[in-house]
């Protein structure tokens, strides 16, 4: 029954593929002249393609496209498979815990795979696993399979950035690099400006389900376009085996350090708990780098690791992050607790800030090369760093129009940075690990972003929490522990006012309400404020530790 079904299929793929081949001469003409034209013409340097890399191009993008979307999606269903299911906030959690988690702690060994066993291979690898599990886990009876189904979504993910990241810098000159990271990561903006819209729609008219059912159409199209069009690129230079004892100590240390810093805000930094798990991540990465320093089939080459260009870099772009991480949190939180916008408000007043992001993107590979890497990346974080100052002293406590313009600063800023950042870093590497390069980046990436969010969400709770204890204590409305208790729920975002108003009663929520959203506003402050300084530092670390132009 399914030959039958899928030799219909494969009969129109042919034939297209036939079709397209056909007019190939005709189509690269076509292209190469307009475009030749308009770089003659104008005497910029363009971006130029045939038929086999624009689809190539199409197929990359699919594959980010779909990490953003759901990424961004999957938390406005939230509250709905809460409801399904009738899970705790706790289990829900890790829909998306498990996702990330799974996502940041493989993408090394992914990156190295890529550039040992091929690029396309391991990207069509990828977008099957994260195709079969958004269908399984949009087709799941309860939670259990529905959060395995979205760790394995995770693993997708894990084997199809570093896939991409390495497919798109090979298939382009040295002077469009650039270009092709900007247009990635101008998906990938976009991506994540529509996931919320998205997913509110499809959530509200159809089901959450369909959140992962619309995975599935996109990941057989772009496997189809990488399975008959996209060349698989020689890993030169690879010839060794997987290195299995470094995969599974960077897997612990990842996963000790990740699930630490996630968990840290209930459990407390002094835990036992937290202190423990990253005594075990410190061990093992010590473990790792003894290792690996031996070790002629590294996980990350000896090259690589001793790279101080592309190191710093890496470093760079674990400030970049938090701010960006923190604003998505926290604002939307702000906007619907004290402001009461509902949730798809919320997630529309996050549109500049994305939107810009998007449209910026795709423009950062001129930038690049007109100003280099140093000056470039220095200048989108000076941005983010300013946009960011800009939400905490205009956009925090007043009308939403003043957080329009610090927001698309922010945009402009990350949307020139992060490709930028990527680009450098990649470049400081031999062409054939560009893969294991672009995992590193990632890598360094989610990992700054958990470690500065979860400094700044500590921060933040500590803030508010004094100064609300310090207004209450000169008022002396003799709050018990309880009380506070479930002012701190509500200010973390486990509890609605709602249940606030029910526990400590209409008349004490009244006298109170004003000056928790005080409190808050005061905490959302200085933690963004802490954001936004890290940033400012990357900028410094990049003006004195980093080199404009790589050297090769």
């Amino acid at each position: 029954m399914g030959t039958i079904i899928l030799l219909p299929i494969k009969n129109l793929v042919e034939i297209g593929w036939s079709y397209l081949h056909s007019a190939d001469a005709y189509f690269s003409i076509f292209t190469a002249d307009v475009l030749t034209y308009w770089d003659v013409k104008y005497k910029r340097r363009r971006l130029i393609m045939d038929r086999r890399l624009i689809l190539t191009f199409i197929a990359m993008g699919i594959g980010v496209l779909v990490i953003a979307v759901d990424l961004a999606s999957i938390n406005v269903a939230l509250p709905a498979i809460e409801k399904s299911f009738e899970i705790s906030l706790g289990t829900v959690e890790w829909i998306v815990n498990g996702y990330l988690l799974a996502f940041g702690v493989l993408l090394v060994t992914t990156g190295r795979l890529a550039d040992i066993y091929g690029r396309r291979k391991i990207f069509l690898i990828g977008i099957v696993i994260f195709g079969a599990a958004s269908l399984i886990g949009g087709l799941s009876q309860g939670s259990g399979l529905l959060i395995s189904m979205r760790v394995l979504q995770g693993v997708g993910a894990a084997f199809l950035w570093p896939s991409i990241i390495g497919i798109c810098y090979s298939s382009v000159p040295e002077n469009q690099k650039g270009y092709a990271m900007g247009l990635i990561f101008g998906v990938s903006g976009l991506g994540n400006a529509a996931g919320p819209l998205i997913g509110g729609i499809l959530t509200e008219f159809l089901s959450w389900r369909w959140v992962l059912f619309v995975n599935v159409p996109l990941t057989i199209i772009a496997g189809l376009i990488t399975l008959y069009v996209v060349s698989e690129q020689s890993a030169e230079g690879e010839d060794q085996g997987v290195d299995y004892i470094g995969v599974i100590a960077i897997s612990i240390t990842l996963v000790s350090f990740l699930y630490a810093v996630d968990q840290s805000i209930s459990w407390g930094w002094l835990s036992i708990k937290t202190i423990g798990l990253i005594i075990i991540s410190v061990i093992f990465l010590f473990l790792f780098l003894k290792f690996e320093q031996k070790e002629e089939s590294a996980l990350i080459p000896k090259e690589v690791m001793k790279n101080r260009g592309f190191m710093a870099y890496c470093l760079v772009m674990a400030t970049l992050c938090p701010t960006f991480f923190c604003i998505f949190l926290y604002l939307p939180q702000y906007l619907e607790k004290f402001k009461h916008y509902t949730p798809l408000q919320a997630g529309a007043a996050l549109v500049p800030i994305v939107l810009s992001f998007g449209l910026t993107s795709p423009f950062s590979g001129k930038i690049y090369n007109s100003l280099g890497a140093k000056m470039s990346i220095i200048i989108g974080m000076l941005l983010l760093s300013i946009g960011t100052f800009g939400i905490v002293i205009f956009g925090i406590g007043t009308s939403y129009i003043y957080l329009v313009p610090p927001s698309l600063i922010c945009g402009i800023g990350f949307g020139i940075a992060l490709p930028c950042i990527t680009t450098a870093a990649v470049g400081y590497v031999e062409e054939y690990r560009a893969s294991l390069a672009g995992g590193i980046v990632m890598m360094f990436q989610m990992s700054g972003a958990a470690l500065g969010l979860a400094v700044a969400t500590t921060i933040f709770i500590d803030t508010a929490i004094n100064d609300f204890i310090g207004r209450i204590s000169a008022l002396d409305l003799n709050l018990s522990g309880s009380d506070v208790g479930n002012i701190k729920s509500f200010i973390l975002g486990s509890s609605s006012e709602q249940i606030l108003e029910k526990e400590v009663g209409s008349s004490m929520f009244n006298k109170l309400i004003p000056h928790i959203r005080d409190s808050y506003v005061k905490g959302l402050k200085i933690g963004l404020g802490f954001t936004g300084t890290i940033v400012f530092i990357g900028a410094l670390m990049t003006l004195f530790f980093t080199k404009s132009r790589q050297n090769k």
